[in-house]
């Protein structure tokens, strides 16, 4: 639409809003000026630049549909789709699942929410291009926690339930990704990773998910809280598929800077080598000894690693206290990071990159008529950013980060000893569906992303590879390494698999 220059009234308006309090000669001379500037708006908007998102290919594809209730009982897809991939690639004959906050062009994205039902992509994500030039076929879109808020199994369009007993949650937020792929529905499936979403549910769900890197993996093209967390990654049965599709989607994207460039890439399924006599491992005792762990979770991970001991591995009890803060740290972190992000519709200001202008569109006019129908987690953390930036001016926030440096470097210094860093992935086995809590009971549930958050904040690659099982319930171990050394991250994975056959039972 073409731009209205402002009145004298938004203006002044505007002005209280800045803490300006405009004079009238002021009003005068700035109606006039923001009148000829908004000739250069209307310049922007003259251009239509071809989309620089997504392969060039025109492909064949059918728009998502919704399963019936019979063929999705564990509520684990928004809607089916069939987009073939490339004849002869490096993934030819893979199904693989995309979270639903990621763009394929042609099918309806939610992000398991209310608020942006029906916004249909009209371009791909840049990880969705590469899949499919590697001859991997998209099959769907799968169900998430509302908006990525939370970490447990909850959807806009109700629970997704865990394929080892559907009285439980799959856990999340990529929680339909991990169930298609436990159930067999999917080879592999995407998800993104803002606090633990990827690693969560793979644990609670009994398969392998990596977060990789930071930076490695292009986020352009989804949907995400926080520039500085936002990581896709993959879900699998196994560690060499993981791997297989993670040497696919990795590399540098010089539509979005916010990667280095170039960014250092292996064939990391070609890394495999399942030999444990070459780790050292660091046990984390903070990952471990934390107020409301279960200890049959611990008992369990620790049994896992007595295994890579035994066949060779070096292990070593290591302290970072810092890292019982890091929940905390990124709690203040993400609150006004999340914000930016809202008040730029969807995306933030700021970055170098390519910005997803029907994406903006949809959302910032969906956000101003359905806020209400935002979950009850977006709304604390919108409303204690927003608090904290209005009475403090984001000291907190530019805390936080700072402190989030002297994390990393903590991590770092750990990790100069060590090959990796280990610890259970939760501290918990899949929590209880229990219809009767509600949204704001679930407000509670922190406990799940104590390891796994800090790692979205230093960047560091992380990987979960389940250990076995509690009264059937999967648990999951989480391997550390350093940043763009993902291969010996999933190749020590590679080794949990091999060594790794017991399964837990509760004592």
């Amino acid at each position: 639409m073409p731009f209205r220059p402002p009145t004298r009234d938004d203006l002044r308006e505007l002005g209280r809003s800045l803490f300006l309090e405009l004079t009238d000669d002021e009003l005068d001379c700035f109606l006039e000026m923001a009148e000829r500037r908004a000739d250069a708006y209307d310049t922007v908007r003259s251009y239509n630049p071809e989309p620089r998102l997504g392969g060039r290919k025109r492909r064949e594809r059918t728009s998502g549909v919704r399963p019936a209730d019979t063929a999705d009982p564990h509520n684990a897809w928004v809607s089916r789709c069939q987009i073939a991939g490339d004849d002869g690639g490096k993934l030819d004959g893979m199904d693989v699942a995309i979270k639903d906050n990621i763009c394929v062009a042609g099918v309806e994205m939610t992000c398991g929410s209310h608020v942006v039902e029906g916004y249909v992509p009209d371009v791909d994500a840049t990880i969705v291009t590469r899949l499919l030039e590697a001859g991997a076929d998209i099959i769907g879109k799968t169900n998430m926690d509302d908006f990525a808020m939370t970490r447990t199994g909850y959807s806009a369009f109700g629970p997704i339930t865990n394929p080892h007993d559907d009285a439980f949650l799959a856990g999340g937020s990529s929680g339909g990704s991990a169930v298609v792929v436990a159930t067999g529905e999917a080879d592999a499936a995407i998800g993104s990773d803002q606090g633990g979403s990827v690693r969560i549910p793979a644990s609670l769900c009994g398969v392998v998910g990596h977060k990789p890197t930071y930076g490695l993996v292009p986020y352009t093209g989804c949907i995400g809280l926080a520039h500085s967390i936002d990581h896709p990654g993959p879900i699998g049965q196994d560690v060499e598929t993981v791997a297989r599709v993670l040497s696919v989607i990795a590399g540098s994207n010089e539509r979005d800077l916010r990667e280095p460039a170039p960014v250092p890439t292996e064939s990391y399924h070609e890394q495999l080598d399942g030999d444990a006599a070459d780790l050292s491992i660091g046990v984390l005792q903070e990952g471990f000894d934390h107020p409301g762990a279960d200890a049959g979770v611990v008992k369990c991970v620790r049994n896992a690693l007595e295994r890579l001991e035994a066949n060779g591995a070096s292990l070593e009890e290591v302290a970072e206290p810092m890292h019982l803060d890091a929940s905390d740290i990124q709690a203040v972190c993400t609150a006004e990071g999340l914000l930016d992000a809202m008040i730029g519709e969807g995306l933030g200001h700021g970055w170098k990159g390519w910005y997803n202008t029907s994406w903006i569109e949809f959302f910032g006019s969906a956000r101003r008529v359905q806020a209400n129908d935002f979950p009850a987690s977006l709304k604390l953390s919108l409303l204690v950013g927003a608090y904290a930036n209005e009475n403090y001016h984001s000291r907190y926030y530019a805390d936080g980060m700072n402190l989030v440096v002297e994390l990393t470097e903590r991590y770092d210094t750990l990790l100069a000893d060590h090959d990796l860093l280990a610890m259970p992935t939760t501290l918990g086995t899949a929590p209880e569906h229990d219809p009767e809590r509600n949204q704001y009971d679930r407000l509670q549930e922190t406990l799940v992303v104590a390891n796994t958050a800090p790692f979205n904040r230093t960047g560091h690659p992380a990987v979960s590879v389940p250990v076995g099982e509690i009264d059937g319930l999967p648990v999951g171990l989480m391997l550390v390494g350093s940043r763009f050394d993902d291969a010996t991250v999933l190749d020590a994975a590679s080794t949990v698999e091999s060594v790794v056959d017991g399964v837990g039972v509760r004592s």
